[in-house]
């Protein structure tokens, strides 16, 4: 793993010239055509959208296996709230009413029809375990995870989910709401999970190495809780453990301590910046005198040496006691 460490308001990183790129890549996986002029902000929605579609299409398939379903004909289309049919069609499938104000800021207000469920009512009188889709649209990914326990295709993203950080969020959360930081580790569950059912396929199947990918990542630690930054670097672990070669553009101390290779760029902000101070793994940066990262890696290197050291016996304790002299 490669950690590019910069400073605060420097020179611009690789995702601005990028950008164009994996949007057009984004919307050719996507089967949509390309808009005359992307933006950021619509990659994020892309991404979580094409990100989420994996678990959803196992869940909607899972209803449409239920007695009640096949006895009234309902194939996996019906538990999308995407197209007409199961939806709620008073609110679009979107379980909220949107309401223009013309002096006052536009407000939203949960469905009368569906109750905020999205769907229609005899779409919702199909239940799986006692949930019907609605209540589980509105299941955390956490609880989902617990919730398709038995069902590895579904549990095994949800739980890839819960291990970045993102257990808090919906299922049926919608994709604009999400921050860069939560669509970012989306895109990293998406193709870890992609990863290892092609891994394992091309192990067993071909008797071969799988050829690696390149990901470039930026800041995926922003409003991460310390205990979920640990989970998200076992990720990054696992992704390069696969054979993936991954690049973190990131300030995260504790990430940056857990590069292979760490590229510090500075020495300060703005036009006093954007040059490579030091490069070499996280020990041979914390001991170089120019870089402003130096003291503070350091610092976290030695704590968790300190961490990891084994402990010491208490004094006495395995000791054998000299007989007393008679």
């Amino acid at each position: 793993m490669l950690q590019l460490s910069h400073h605060m308001d420097s020179t611009p990183l690789p995702h601005d010239p990028l950008a164009p790129a994996l949007i057009e890549r984004v919307l050719e996986g996507l089967g949509l055509r390309e808009q005359p002029e992307p933006d950021l902000e619509g990659l994020r929605t892309l991404y979580a959208q094409w990100c989420l579609r994996v678990p959803f299409d196992n869940i909607r398939k899972l209803f449409a296996t239920t007695a009640e379903a096949k006895v009234r004909g309902y194939l996996p289309g019906r538990f999308s709230f995407n197209v007409s049919g199961g939806r709620c069609e008073a609110c679009g499938g979107n379980g909220l009413i949107k309401h223009e104000m013309a002096f006052l800021p536009t407000s939203h207000v949960v469905c009368t029809e569906c109750r905020g469920l999205r769907y229609n009512g005899p779409t919702l009188e199909i239940e799986y375990h006692g949930k019907s889709i609605g209540e589980v649209m509105n299941l955390t990914i956490a609880e989902a995870a617990d919730f398709f326990a038995a069902h590895v295709k579904i549990a095994r993203t949800l739980r890839l989910l819960a291990d970045t950080g993102t257990g808090y969020l919906r299922l049926g959360q919608p994709s604009p709401t999400l921050s860069g930081g939560e669509a970012q580790r989306l895109k990293l569950v998406a193709e870890l999970s992609r990863g290892l059912r092609r891994t394992a396929n091309e192990r067993i199947r071909k008797n071969r190495q799988p050829k690696g990918n390149l990901y470039l990542i930026e800041e995926p630690t922003i409003g991460l809780h310390p205990s979920d930054v640990s989970k998200l670097i076992e990720v990054l672990h696992r992704l390069v453990d696969d054979g993936h070669t991954v690049v973190v553009i990131e300030h995260n101390l504790d990430v940056i301590a857990e590069a292979d290779h760490v590229l510090d760029i500075g020495p300060e902000a703005g036009d006093a910046g954007g040059t490579l101070v030091v490069s070499g793994t996280p020990e041979e940066v914390a001991r170089h005198r120019m870089s402003r990262t130096a003291p503070f890696l350091a610092e976290v290197l030695r704590a968790s040496r300190v961490a990891s050291a084994p402990l010491s016996p208490p004094s006495g304790v395995g000791r054998k006691r000299k007989p007393k002299q008679p």
